[in-house]
């Protein structure tokens, strides 16, 4: 990952924590005609911190590919937003100001380890399942289902652990521009209506707490 040292994210437990609020994924390994990706729910596996658990439909074309125990990179993409040079007090000024974009991202690197065990298995789905169900007031459970309708379920997924072997992330946040250019692009988009912009917005200004 290309990450200025003005916005990189080098604590470990910082990561993972903006994985856990991340959780969505782009999961990529190379195949013989080139890169295949899938795009699912990863978590880091309970009881563990070298290790990502999810789980695929066995009809996706990358599952013959993670059965060979790859390498591979998970990207989890956060909130980001355009930011319009208009916003910069240095357009006043001087005017040699650009657009650019803002972003929170990590990257995961590691091997693919298959998980075909039931109990194994069903424990990925109960991992995942628990860490989005956690806000939820009335939050569902695997054993909410019969058993036998979830042994079914099982069987039409392929499970499997990334071990971590790297972590990497950014969190592009205006931090290479003058303070003023920091409290007009922060001012700019906690006034879009995208929630994206205003997330990004809010996290300018806990940065610059």
């Amino acid at each position: 990952m290309y990450a200025p040292p003005s916005f990189r994210v080098k604590e470990q437990a910082e990561l993972r924590a903006m994985i856990a609020r991340l959780r969505f994924a782009t999961l990529a390994v190379n195949g013989p005609e080139g890169p295949v990706a899938a795009h699912l729910p990863l978590v880091i596996e309970p009881g563990r911190q070298d290790a990502l658990v999810g789980h695929v439909a066995r009809a996706n074309p990358i599952v013959p590919l993670l059965r060979e125990r790859p390498a591979a990179l998970a990207c989890f993409v956060g909130p980001h937003a355009y930011v319009t040079p208009s916003w910069y007090a240095s357009k006043r000024e001087h005017g040699k100001v650009v657009p650019t974009w803002n972003y929170v991202a990590v990257q995961a690197r590691g091997r693919i380890e298959p998980v075909a065990e039931p109990e194994a298995l069903r424990a990925i789905v109960a991992a995942l399942t628990d860490a989005l169900e956690a806000a939820r007031p009335e939050s569902w459970a695997v054993d909410d289902a019969p058993a036998d309708f979830i042994a079914g379920m099982l069987r039409g997924i392929f499970g499997f652990r990334l071990l971590i072997a790297g972590l990497e992330g950014s969190a592009k946040l205006s931090q290479n521009r003058p303070e003023a250019d920091r409290a007009g692009v922060a001012e700019g988009l906690a006034g879009s209506p995208l929630e994206t912009d205003r997330t990004i917005a809010a996290l300018m200004r806990e940065e610059r707490r």
